[in-house]
């Protein structure tokens, strides 16, 4: 199955990893079904209309090793801790399998079974070191991304990144007027708002290849949009990146669209567009804006500005 019926077998493990592994629950599931569609029935495998079926005790026998092991390693580290007078008060369950609603109950009986101290005038935390202590289970929300969350706020307090290498040229296409000695006559089109001669698909490189790039200095890209009466005002731009040495004048195949950047200029002030009248009397509002992107430690980010003023995000849909 794993060999001709792949999609099959992805189907089965996702299922696995998102519902059983997480939320099995003894208590509420007396058996789980594990869809593998276009298989055929097979009683003895626990094949049926399409789903595997397992008992509980199937799914205790696949979770318990693993478990036990935790608990030990957990115990392990419990002991050691109040070994030094030191005190534990709670455990936190981060991770993929931290999730699990299984692991959370075992890991419950186990470390918080114990009653609470007796009564006594002596200060509590003396006591709580000399007896046996029950210590909590947390279970977090953000289980599944807390140990990427902790790697990355430990890195940046004990080794703050000051700037990186760009790996790529970065940039972004645009049109201009056409210039003979520079540009290819097939490429040329008229636009009928400026009147002129064009040529698109001209790329404009902000970040070059190997260049240091800061997280305190934004980069900006600077555009020129003309909008007709009723026209929306939701804009689409494409950023390209290039892994070659020498960056091409022009869009050419290779090149790699990163990300889509779509920008709502309908919360730029309507003050701030030039009314701009062709010599056929065809009126058109025209906007001169930039994109400043920031190399964050959690990505890139972007945000729309007019004349250095803040006008809003800009919502990025990477490829």
């Amino acid at each position: 199955m794993r060999e001709k019926k792949m999609k099959t077998w992805n189907m089965g493990l996702k299922y696995f990893e998102e519902f059983v592994k997480r939320n099995f629950n003894e208590e509420e599931h007396n058996e789980v079904n594990i869809p593998f569609p276009g298989l055929p029935d097979d009683e003895e495998a626990g094949l049926d209309s399409g789903f595997l079926v397992m008992s509980a005790e199937q799914v205790k026998e696949l979770f318990d090793p693993v478990v036990q092991e935790v608990i030990d390693l957990v115990e392990g580290q419990v002991h050691s801790i109040r070994a030094k007078g030191g005190l534990v008060c709670g455990i936190v369950l981060v991770g993929g399998f931290g999730q699990s609603n299984y692991l959370y109950g075992r890991m419950k009986s186990h470390f918080n079974s114990a009653p609470p101290p007796p009564y006594t005038e002596r200060p509590t935390h003396a006591v709580a070191l000399n007896a046996s202590q029950a210590v909590e289970i947390y279970h977090p929300i953000h289980a599944w991304t807390a140990v990427v969350r902790g790697a990355v706020l430990r890195g940046l307090e004990g080794n703050m990144v000051i700037s990186r290498r760009s790996r790529w040229h970065y940039g972004t296409s645009y049109a201009t007027v056409f210039d003979e000695a520079k540009h290819p006559i097939s490429d040329r089109y008229w636009s009928p708002l400026w009147e002129r001669w064009m040529v698109s698909d001209r790329m404009q490189w902000h970040i070059a290849k190997g260049a240091q790039v800061s997280e305190n200095r934004p980069i900006s890209f600077h555009y020129t949009r003309n909008f007709r009466p009723g026209q929306s005002l939701i804009v689409e731009d494409d950023l390209i990146a290039c892994d070659a040495d020498t960056a091409p004048d022009s869009f050419k195949k290779g090149l790699i669209n990163v990300c889509t950047l779509t920008t709502d200029l309908n919360t730029v002030p309507k003050s701030l567009f030039t009314r701009l009248t062709t010599t056929k009397g065809v009126e058109f509002d025209n906007l001169d804006f930039t994109l400043d992107m920031r190399c964050e430690s959690a990505g890139l980010v972007f945000e729309l500005k007019v004349d250095g003023v803040r006008y809003g995000g800009v919502s990025a849909k990477f490829h």
